[in-house]
């Protein structure tokens, strides 16, 4: 009989559609899904068995409040929670830092594992702008609450970065890396033009805070060199779109794409050069933590697209992994001007030789067992608990009445 893996997002994510996909591949595994936000059913159907929504707004307005209220107090609802008290899965792999799943941890049956995986850890955080600071307060408190309803905790960044947080942690952690969906991975590309060159960044253009080079700057000091650079997708912050609609227009070598599919976007991306991590850090302003923990998915958008990378040494996790596998260049700020003549010393045939290895290397296919081990230990601990606390509770029940009869006797 297959285990039942039950996912739990608010938005679901890359990263855990490539686990719920390998999971399911092994033919040992029926997974679920709880979102709280739509999805593309095509996409995550080949992911999932069974995909349960309940939309709320994250960001309720008080105009708004009424009707969420209403929504979470719905028929729609009533009968969501009864299909979540149903569940009875081997393991619940729950994801946040977010409200709604933290609340989830207080829904489900106590005597079910419980393993909160750590997509972004906000105790590390660098946000300073005033929004920002205000929502790193709220995700501070979810996500101490989420560690310590957890019984494992799954984690993106290097082993040892949960030493780091200002309290500790007391259930058993497991650092994985995002890794190569199979079907996801296409062979380095020989015979790529010279002439021109190439660097893509498969996401939207990053907000400007305090302590981060504004990305921008970072366009224009690549392009002036006449580097293509490339984007895939609205900016982070809907209000900057307009200035990088306005740096297409008056420069060549800016392309800001809309946004692909990510089933797509490693075919799209692979007829380009270099991949590359446009976050440099003022380390005096921002907390010097969140660079050297951060594990961002796209470092394997950039090995399944068969892309060499170029990246910040301050990202120490992923810049290791380009080091360790000779995949790409590491380079600091004051480097990025001279970025052109880095590129040129480079032999780009022995990086893409370098890729390919990275790519076997990192399948998740292989690495998958990894997941379901941590799964399996979590369980058996549980269930070890579960067995302990029965038994204090058997013999608590079964000599009550003889310590009754004993404290009822008169003391001689």
């Amino acid at each position: 009989m297959k285990k039942e893996i039950v996912f739990v997002e608010r938005v679901p994510s890359i990263v855990n559609l490539k686990f719920a996909r390998a999971l399911k591949l092994t033919g040992k595994y029926k997974t679920t899904l709880i979102s709280f936000s739509k999805v593309d059913e095509n996409l995550y159907k080949k992911a999932f068995d069974k995909i349960l929504i309940f939309e709320l707004e994250h960001k309720i307005h008080p105009k708004k409040i009424i009707q969420f209220f209403k929504k979470i107090s719905s028929k729609e609802a009533r009968i969501f929670l009864k299909k979540i008290r149903k569940l009875n899965p081997y393991v619940f792999h729950i994801t946040g830092p977010d409200l709604f799943t933290m609340i989830f941890m207080f829904l489900i049956k106590k005597e079910r594992p419980k393993i909160y995986f750590a997509y972004d850890i906000w105790e590390f955080s660098t946000g300073t702008t005033g929004g920002f600071r205000m929502k790193k307060i709220f995700q501070k408190i979810f996500e101490k609450i989420s560690f310590k309803k957890a019984h494992g905790v799954l984690h993106k960044g290097p082993s040892g970065e949960l030493n780091f947080l200002r309290y500790k942690i007391g259930v058993p952690d497991l650092a994985i890396t995002p890794d190569c969906l199979d079907e996801w991975i296409y062979p380095p590309k020989r015979g790529k033009r010279k002439k021109e060159l190439h660097v893509i960044y498969p996401g939207g253009p990053l907000t400007s805070e305090e302590g981060r080079i504004p990305f921008i700057k970072i366009v224009k000091t690549v392009t002036s060199q006449k580097i293509h650079f490339h984007t895939y997708g609205p900016c982070v912050q809907e209000k900057d779109n307009n200035l990088f609609f306005n740096e297409e227009k008056i420069n060549k070598y800016f392309h800001f794409h809309k946004r692909e599919k990510p089933e797509e976007l490693n075919k799209k991306i692979s007829k380009y050069n270099y991949g590359i991590f446009p976050d440099f850090y003022d380390a005096t302003i921002i907390n010097p933590i969140w660079p050297k923990t951060s594990m961002a998915g796209k470092m394997f958008n950039y090995i399944e697209a068969g892309l060499p990378t170029i990246i910040n040494r301050q990202s120490e996790v992923m810049s290791d992994i380009v080091k360790e596998n000779k995949i790409g260049i590491l380079i600091d700020y004051s480097d990025l001007k001279n970025l052109k003549k880095i590129i040129q010393q480079q032999n780009y045939e022995k990086l893409q030789q370098n890729v390919k290895k990275a790519q076997e290397k990192f399948r998740l296919s292989k690495n998958i067992k990894k997941l379901e081990d941590f799964y399996k230990k979590i369980v058996n601990l549980k269930h070890q608990k579960n067995k302990i606390i029965f038994s204090y509770n058997y013999l608590i029940y079964f000599f009550y009445p003889y310590l009754l009869i004993f404290s009822l006797m008169p003391l001689r």
